[in-house]
């Protein structure tokens, strides 16, 4: 930060308005009070230059201490807002920012007065107010402020490489005075204190880009996407390519690649290599098992959320900025996912299947309870696959394993477990517009019969713990329901399996172990016995 000598009793208005707009605005400054012992000066932008350019130009030419930005078509009415802006100011010199509206936490467009949970309060010209919550104190710090006056005590820099309008200055300038160690906070201001004359915002998408561009990594939450892959590097370049085009910034992609040969770290170099959000591993020398596992162990404290990518599937490009709009919006929800639509090998749209089919006609927050009982009690994973769903991490086994009790050992389904498991502490968003694909083509493992018989394993384990935990499956109706409906879909399945040499499999015994135990647990209250070894 520049070293100046400034006049300590001098106070600058810095105004974006020009002709009769000006003289009307200069009028209502001069209505303010000044306090004892202060002077006030005013300054007006000159047109045909960007406003960052200006802000700097006037920053440059003037000594005053404190300088007051106002946006174009804002008015302060508060007769005594100087003296208690400068009353904050004086008292905390670590505070370089004052705004009159503020918020911990931007949606994804970066538009402050859109940020779903706001403090402080301005009045729009027909009347309505753009509010937030009330400040107890004379100020609050917050993340991001602004609201049309911005006041500061020290001189940084506007960012006029980047902007030309204001939408974006006064959040640019919250993380520009945060890297100098200042403090950014909201000014406790009356309910009509602030005027905003001018109700439309419009958003410049060059200056918005610029700004996510620059700020994203300092203003959002680091998401974690995992990308497990085997040698498809054709489908892998089209799923990381969807991973690394989302339209949100800032992203942790961690890549773990078991194949043979060196087809997909190929791709990887050519295409991805300079990416530095991304961590690609390679290791030849894993089985499915390891590569898997080495996925699952993945973690980056510094990620919230985590959003897997099965390497033949794909996302579309503002997935994760919509989701995490919901995660912003909704904080206590535990997951976020979406309508997925069903695409074949080739990437051509297929039509739904009551795997895919929304469960309802129109995004809803949906009460967690309700969703997992839905799933066990329909054996129909209505959250997704793993591509599917955005994750709070929190929620997870240690906080980013797959699963809902960790003792499913080789019986684990990536999804819908670690669904239940999330669902049973919270609640989740459904979007219903589609904002993945889910390839199915015949290479893939869901027609592998052990996985047929791992994943009724799973439904069954799942069943019982719910059953067992006296949640999602509560009343008699509702686990009765759910348990006939399973044996008699895995009864039905089992006739798939008499063209297979499978029959003396421990697997295959320990699905017929669990069959005869739900069967068992029917007639008995609801009280489970059956043992099965889950590792290895």
């Amino acid at each position: 930060m520049e070293q100046r000598e400034y006049d300590d009793h001098k106070i600058l208005f810095v105004m974006n308005e020009t002709g009769d707009e000006a003289e009307q605005a200069i009028r209502y400054l001069r209505a303010l009070q000044i306090p004892e012992g202060y002077v006030a000066e005013v300054v007006a932008c000159e047109p045909g230059t960007s406003v960052a350019a200006n802000y700097n130009a006037i920053q440059r030419a003037s000594d005053a201490r404190y300088k007051v930005y106002l946006d174009e078509g804002v008015t302060i009415l508060q007769p005594d807002f100087l003296a208690q802006a400068l009353q904050v100011l004086t008292a905390h010199p670590d505070i370089g920012l004052l705004g009159v509206l503020g918020t911990d936490q931007l949606l994804t467009n970066g538009v402050l007065y859109l940020a779903p949970h706001r403090w402080g309060q301005i009045l729009i010209g027909n009347g309505r107010r753009i509010t937030g919550e009330r400040i107890p104190g004379a100020c609050r710090d917050t993340k991001v402020v602004g609201g049309g006056v911005l006041v500061t005590q020290y001189d940084i820099p506007w960012r006029q490489d980047l902007f030309q309008g204001t939408m974006f200055l006064s959040a640019s300038a919250s993380v520009e005075y945060q890297r100098q160690g200042l403090r950014t906070a909201v000014l406790r201001t009356e309910a009509d204190g602030i005027l905003l004359r001018r109700e439309e915002m419009e958003i410049d998408k060059r200056d918005q880009e610029r700004f996510l561009d620059a700020y994203s990594s300092e203003l959002y939450p680091l998401v974690s996407i995992v990308l497990p892959t085997y040698q498809r590097p054709e489908y892998f370049r089209l799923a990381l390519e969807s991973a690394v085009d989302q339209t949100y910034r800032n992203l942790d992609i961690f890549i773990t690649d078991n194949s043979h040969n060196t087809e997909t770290k190929e791709v990887y170099e050519r295409y991805f290599v300079e990416d530095p959000r991304i961590t690609y591993e390679h290791h030849p020398d894993f089985g499915e098992a390891d590569n898997w596992n080495r996925a699952i162990d993945y973690e980056n404290p510094e990620a919230p959320y985590v959003n897997w990518l099965m390497d033949d599937d794909i996302y579309m490009p503002e997935k994760i900025a919509k989701m995490m709009d919901f995660f912003i919006t909704y904080p206590d929800v535990m997951l976020v996912t979406s309508y997925r639509q069903r695409i074949d090998a080739d990437g051509n749209v297929m039509p739904d299947t009551p795997m895919n089919k929304p469960p309802i006609d129109h995004t809803a927050r949906i009460k967690g309870t309700d969703m997992g009982r839905q799933i066990l009690m329909m054996m129909n994973n209505y959250v997704g696959e793993p591509t599917t769903a955005l994750a709070k991490k929190s929620g997870m086994i240690e906080g980013h394993r797959l699963g809902w009790t960790g003792r499913e050992g080789r019986y684990l389904i990536s999804d819908f477990p670690t669904w239940l498991r999330l669902l049973s502490q919270g609640d989740v968003i459904y979007i219903c517009e589609p904002l993945s694909q889910f390839r199915q083509h015949p290479g893939q493992e869901q027609h592998n019969m052990f996985t047929f018989i791992a994943g009724n394993i799973c439904w069954g384990l799942m069943m019982r713990n719910a059953i067992e935990q006296n949640v999602f499956l509560v009343t008699e109706d509702e686990r009765r329901t759910a348990l006939v409906r399973y044996l008699y879909n895995l009864g039905s399945g089992l006739r798939q399996l008499l063209p297979y040499p499978v029959w003396q499999d421990e697997r295959l015994q320990d699905l017929l172990t669990v069959y005869q135990g739900t069967i068992e647990a029917l007639k008995n209250g609801f009280q489970f016995s059956y043992e099965i070894h889950t590792e290895g």
